[in-house]
């Protein structure tokens, strides 16, 4: 018998030390899950361990506004472009109206993360038209959320389908254009004052924007729960994402230090997110 057990070739146990493995699918959203409250969690740690701005080490700080800019034009303005590209086919498809408040909210981000980028040297010019269209992102995200929320008819007929496109995204576009104008030429009271720092403007625009885009991340990740949709999943994450990103802005003590980039990180993820979200309403 212990010859035999000797001799005979031993198979290798495949259940043993394995465990239960997830499908690739699930690790990916697994994984793609744990940014959001990693992010919540460093910026919580910064604003806790980081001095007074007035007492902030310029060693703690590393503001390059090129290299901002040129992650900005990479994982805001291309991205949201992209989101804006695939939005438009799957409406035109569809006529899913959460493609289309998705692709007019990442047209407005994008195309003011751009034309903010045009002004590196005139902040205040920068910061207004970027801020606002986060804001005007938000509400389309919001609408967004609350037509879904309420299982209101959300597929527009193929007739209306290329006039309501038309108008949303040539709405976005004109918005931007007519608030960059209004900027350059004054109208808009300050955002930013160099040597004084932010106005209260800017903060009552960025606190609309950032709790938008939290209660809009929270109302589809509610809806993620009931269906276990895809495109939900990347939609919220990417919405909280962004809420983290613009929140962060509160805490920071100067631009460029660690809270500064944990922001902007957060936004720039929450880019690659939304176009994953775009991406997985065609694989369904």
């Amino acid at each position: 018998m212990k010859e035999q057990n000797r001799n005979t070739p031993s198979k290798p146990d495949s259940t043993l030390g394995a465990g239960p493995s997830l499908p690739p699918a699930w690790r990916l959203k697994a994984i793609g899950a744990f940014p959001l409250p990693i992010s919540i969690f460093m910026v919580a740690a910064f604003n806790l361990l980081l001095p007074a701005p007035s007492q902030l080490s310029k060693s703690l700080v590393f503001d390059s506004p090129y290299l901002f800019i040129g992650l900005q034009v990479v994982f805001l303005t291309l991205t949201s472009s992209l989101v804006g590209f695939i939005s438009l086919r799957g409406y035109m498809q569809t006529g899913s109206t959460t493609l289309i408040l998705l692709g007019a909210g990442a047209l407005s981000w994008g195309t003011g993360s751009f034309i903010a980028g045009l002004y590196l040297t005139q902040p205040n010019i920068g910061i207004s038209i970027s801020n606002t269209s986060a804001l005007v992102a938000s509400l389309f995200h919001l609408t967004s959320g609350i037509i879904a929320s309420r299982s209101i008819s959300s597929r527009a007929r193929p007739t209306l389908r290329k006039p309501f496109l038309t108008l949303a995204y040539a709405g976005v576009l004109g918005f931007c254009g007519i608030f960059t104008i209004m900027c350059i030429s004054g109208i808009i009271p300050p955002f930013f004052v160099p040597g004084v720092g932010q106005t209260w403007l800017r903060m009552a625009v960025l606190e609309s924007a950032s709790g938008l885009m939290a209660v809009s991340s929270g109302i589809f990740a509610r809806l993620y729960l009931s269906s276990r949709s895809n495109i939900l999943y990347w939609y919220f994450l990417a919405l909280g994402l962004t809420a983290a990103g613009l929140g962060a802005v509160f805490f920071g003590r100067a631009p460029g230090d660690p809270i500064s980039w944990t922001g902007r990180a957060a936004m720039f993820l929450g880019g690659v997110y939304f176009v994953k979200a775009v991406s997985s309403s065609f694989k369904r």
